[in-house]
C-alpha cells in the first residue's frame, strides 16, 4: 500500500472520526495496522468514541441549564446531530458550540420549539460576557470633572462584555427557573430585551430593559453621540424631559460598571 502524506492521513482520520460513512470507514480502515488481540474496527471505534465524549462534555458544561430543560435523550439526540451538522473546525472547545443555536433554530425536532434556540443563544451570551476582555470603567468622578462643551459630542462606549438580546418568548425566565431548580413555566411568546454583562465583581450579571433603553445602546453601539441621543429621546418626550432621561440613563450606565473609561471620547 502506498504511503500517504501525513496531512492526507490526518485528515482521513478526521474524516472518519466525524462521518459514519461506510466508505469513509473502509478508506481509514485499511491504513491502520493489527495490533495484539484488538481488532482494528475497536481500536478505531476507541477513538471516535472518546472523541464524541469530549465534544459531549463541552456542550454539557456550556450548556447546562439547556440540558435540564431538554432531558438527556433529547440532549443526545441534539449532541449527535449537533457533531454531524457542524463537526469541529477549531483548535479551541470554547468555541465548538457556537452554531448551537442555528442548529437547534433548524433542525427538528428542536426547531419546532424556538424556545430551545433562544435558551442555547442566552447562555452563549452569558459565555461571551464572561470571556471578555477587562478595561477600565468610567466613574461619576470622571463625569463630573468633564467640560460642559464636551457633552454634545460625546461618543459613549461600552465594555467588551457588553451583549444585547432581544428574545420572543420567555426563555431567561425559563433559565433562571432551571438555574434555582424550579419548573419552569410552560414556553409562551413573549418579547423581551435584555442586557449582558460582567460586573466589578467578576460574575455575569443580566436585566431586562424597556425598548427604549435598547434602543439607545443600540445606537451608541453604532457610534452616536450623546446629542443624538437626545434627539431620539425628543421624538417621545420634552426637551427638558429628554437631556433629564438621557443624563439618567447614563449614571444607571455608569452605576452598572458597563462604560468604559479609555473610550469615552470626544467626537471629531
Amino acid at each position: 500500500m502506498d504511503k500517504l502524506p501525513l496531512a492526507s492521513l490526518q485528515q482521513k482520520m478526521i474524516n472518519y472520526l466525524v462521518d459514519d460513512d461506510p466508505i469513509v470507514t473502509t478508506t481509514i480502515m485499511e491504513r491502520i495496522k493489527d495490533h495484539g488481540s484488538i481488532t482494528r474496527d475497536v481500536r478505531l471505534n476507541i477513538y471516535k468514541n472518546a472523541y464524541q465524549v469530549r465534544l459531549k462534555e463541552t456542550i454539557e458544561n456550556d450548556h447546562e441549564m439547556l440540558g435540564f430543560f431538554l432531558g438527556d435523550d433529547l440532549f443526545d439526540q441534539m449532541v449527535l446531530g449537533y457533531i454531524n451538522a457542524y463537526p469541529s473546525d477549531n483548535t479551541s472547545l470554547r468555541h465548538f458550540a457556537d452554531k448551537l443555536p442555528l442548529f437547534l433554530a433548524n433542525y427538528p425536532p428542536f426547531k419546532d420549539h424556538p424556545i430551545i434556540s433562544e435558551l442555547a443563544h442566552f447562555e452563549r451570551l452569558l459565555m461571551v460576557a464572561f470571556d471578555a476582555a477587562d478595561a477600565t470603567l468610567f466613574t461619576r468622578d470622571l463625569l463630573a470633572n468633564m467640560p460642559a462643551e464636551q457633552w454634545p459630542d460625546l461618543v459613549l462606549r461600552f465594555h467588551p462584555s457588553v451583549q444585547l438580546a432581544h428574545f420572543h418568548y420567555n426563555s431567561v425566565e425559563t433559565w433562571q427557573a432551571l438555574k434555582q431548580e424550579q419548573v419552569p413555566e410552560p414556553a409562551k411568546k413573549q418579547h423581551s430585551d435584555w442586557l449582558l454583562w460582567r460586573n466589578i465583581e467578576r460574575l455575569t450579571q443580566f436585566r431586562s430593559m424597556p425598548e427604549q433603553e435598547y434602543n439607545l445602546i443600540t445606537m451608541m453601539l453604532n457610534g452616536a453621540s450623546f446629542s443624538a441621543l437626545c434627539d431620539f429621546l425628543l421624538e417621545e418626550v420634552s426637551e427638558d424631559q429628554a437631556s433629564q432621561l438621557a443624563l439618567n440613563y447614563l449614571l444607571r450606565w455608569i452605576d452598572d460598571g458597563i462604560l468604559i473609561k479609555q473610550k469615552l471620547i470626544q467626537q471629531s
